[in-house]
């Protein structure tokens, strides 16, 4: 009977976190009441981390929510999304010329915009700007790779074993 409620359990688990996974997979888009809460929170790293003025600060939100804007545009291209697997090394070739290229449009871009940050921000700022980004970047990234992982089926199948079972006992 204990083995049957284990089963039972770890069944439920996993069909919960299974709806839950797919449910965030439709909601992994970000509503505008979190985008505007997730740029809010990097504008105040940027603030942080570059010391940067009231006034800098002010003046520097349009140009990057710019910025951001049209970085994500780039990444959410159907070029830069394509993820399966190669079949052969052509398909490899030309999936690696596609990033390649998303790459150099991202440098083309911080081209574009280091001149617009240079009128606001001082020389030190202008060169740690986009260092900063990216560590600010690698944090999120960090943070939702946790949370995911958190969400995943074996995650839970642990928490949902009874504490009385042991491998005594499932052996």
């Amino acid at each position: 009977m204990k083995h049957l409620y284990a089963i039972l359990l770890i069944a439920l688990c996993m069909i919960a976190s299974t709806a839950d996974v797919q449910a965030q997979r439709r909601n992994d888009r970000l509503n505008d009441e979190q985008a505007t809460l997730l740029f809010n929170a990097k504008m105040k790293m940027m603030q942080e981390k570059l010391a940067l003025t009231d006034k800098q600060t002010e003046q520097l939100i349009p140009i990057y929510k710019n910025y951001v804007t049209e970085l994500d545009a780039i990444f959410k291209s159907k070029k830069f999304r394509r993820r399966h697997k190669p079949a052969n090394a052509d398909e490899a070739c030309e999936i690696m010329t596609e990033r390649l290229d998303v790459n150099a449009r991202v440098i083309e871009l911080q081209k574009k915009y280091i001149r617009e940050f240079a009128k606001i921000l001082n020389a030190d700022q202008v060169m740690n700007i986009y260092r900063v980004e990216s560590q600010i970047q690698r944090e999120i990234r960090r943070e939702k790779r946790r949370r995911s992982e958190a969400r995943q089926p074996q995650a839970c199948i642990h928490m949902c074993l009874p504490p009385s079972s042991t491998a005594s006992e499932t052996a």
